[in-house]
C-alpha cells in the first residue's frame, strides 16, 4: 500500500499530461499502465482490461475506488466520465494534494525525531556535564575549604 501511495502523485500526473495531449481516457490509462511498473501498473491495467470487455468507464473507475490510496480519485473520476467535467485536471488537483499531504506527514516525523531525541541527549550529556563541569567546582570548593 506505500508504494502505491507514494507512486500515486506522479501516475496522476502522467494521466493528466495524456489527457491534456488529447489522449482519450481509455488509451490514456492503457499508456500509463504499460508505461510504469509496481502496484499502480497493475491498478490500471485491471480498469483497462474492465473497459475492454465492455465495462464502462464509469464503472470500471468505480470499481477500483476499493483499492487503497484510490477511493477519492477512482469516484472523482468515475463522476466525472459520466457528468462530462474535465478529468485532467481533477486528477492534477488530486496529485498535488497527495504531495502535499505526503510533504506535511515527512515534516511531522522530523519534528517528532527532534523531540524523541531529547531524551537520550540528556541521558547522556547530563551525567557527562555533571563529571566535567560541577563535580571539579564542588572538589575544589572542598579541598579550599579544609
Amino acid at each position: 500500500m506505500e508504494q502505491r501511495i507514494a507512486t500515486l502523485p506522479d501516475v496522476l500526473t502522467l494521466l493528466a499530461g495524456a489527457l491534456e495531449a488529447g489522449v482519450p481516457l481509455r488509451r490514456a490509462t492503457a499508456e500509463v499502465a504499460d508505461a510504469i511498473t509496481g502496484v499502480c501498473a497493475a491498478d490500471l491495467t485491471l480498469v483497462s482490461s474492465r473497459v475492454a470487455v465492455g465495462v464502462s468507464d464509469a464503472r470500471a473507475w468505480a470499481e477500483l475506488a476499493d483499492e487503497p490510496g484510490w477511493h477519492e480519485i477512482a469516484t472523482d473520476v468515475s463522476r466525472a466520465v459520466n457528468s462530462g467535467e474535465g478529468v485532467a485536471q481533477m486528477l492534477r488537483v488530486h496529485a498535488e494534494q497527495m504531495r502535499r499531504h505526503a510533504c506535511e506527514q515527512v515534516e511531522k516525523k522530523a519534528r517528532k525525531a527532534g523531540v524523541d531525541a531529547i531524551i537520550p541527549l540528556a541521558v547522556c550529556h547530563l551525567p557527562a556535564f555533571i563529571l566535567v563541569g560541577v563535580v571539579p567546582i564542588i572538589a575544589g570548593t572542598i579541598l579550599k575549604a579544609t
